[in-house]
């Protein structure tokens, strides 16, 4: 399948990310590659020791909404692994699912270990409000709920419990005259993290900070990914992607 993929590119539609990641044990290279099918993609990624080769797909439900899925197989450093996903929509409710198992991580193209999962479902009561529930567990589970309110910009408030109690603040809007978009997530308690995301038509720029204190700074300059950032140690990541149309 890989053969077939490498063959490929050049005639098909298809995407290619090639970047290098340094941490503690040196640096590693990075490939994500897709071969666009009927109906969804091939992909395969690479980063040192560990590599998996995945398929997606979508399936249109007309007016009542849509259903994409995949998943993908994994072997490597650890052992065998592998993830199953899908997301869809119809009428006011939206969900996402991911459920996978990993024996062994590897940071940033393989960051979950052990058994990981993820569950979002949305439910629009309103034309401008939406109530989430977010469940998600690696080595410990987490349990939120949100209502986003949608006016010029949208405000979310919500709670949720992983270690502890914490609360969930958030605000996303234009900021400026050129359409910037601005994106602020806060949760405070048993959670402590900020995440703000900054879209500039071609650039966007990226902060996230938590504590115990771990963070990271990264830009999407054009099809040029920077990310800098502490996790345990401190690392780097410079990608560079290409598309075919």
């Amino acid at each position: 399948m890989l053969g077939f993929l490498l063959a490929s590119w050049a005639l098909a539609q298809g995407r290619l990310e090639a970047g290098v990641y340094g941490g503690p044990g040196g640096w590693t290279p990075t490939l994500e590659a897709a071969l666009a099918l009927e109906g969804g993609e091939a992909y395969v990624r690479l980063q040192g020791e560990r590599g998996a080769l995945g398929l997606a797909g979508g399936l249109s439900l007309g007016p009542l909404g849509f259903l994409a899925y995949g998943a993908q197989g994994e072997v490597g450093a650890g052992g065998l692994g592998g993830v199953a996903f899908a997301e869809g929509g119809a009428g006011p409710l939206a969900l996402q699912g991911r459920l996978g198992y990993r024996p062994q991580g590897a940071f940033p193209l393989f960051p979950e270990e052990g058994l990981f999962g993820r569950l979002h479902l949305r439910y629009r009561l309103v034309p401008r409000g939406v109530v989430g529930l977010l469940l998600e567990g690696e080595r410990g589970l987490r349990a939120e709920a949100t209502y986003a309110l949608r006016e010029e910009a949208t405000y979310t408030l919500g709670a949720g419990f992983a270690s502890g109690p914490y609360l969930v603040l958030g605000w996303k809007g234009e900021v400026g005259e050129g359409m910037e978009v601005l994106d602020l997530a806060l949760r405070l308690g048993g959670v402590n993290r900020l995440e703000a995301a900054l879209y500039l038509g071609e650039a966007s720029l990226f902060l996230t900070l938590s504590h115990p204190w771990a963070g990271s700074v990264g830009a999407w300059l054009g099809d040029l990914g920077l990310e800098v950032g502490y996790q345990k140690a401190p690392y780097a990541w410079v990608r560079y992607a290409w598309r075919w149309p």
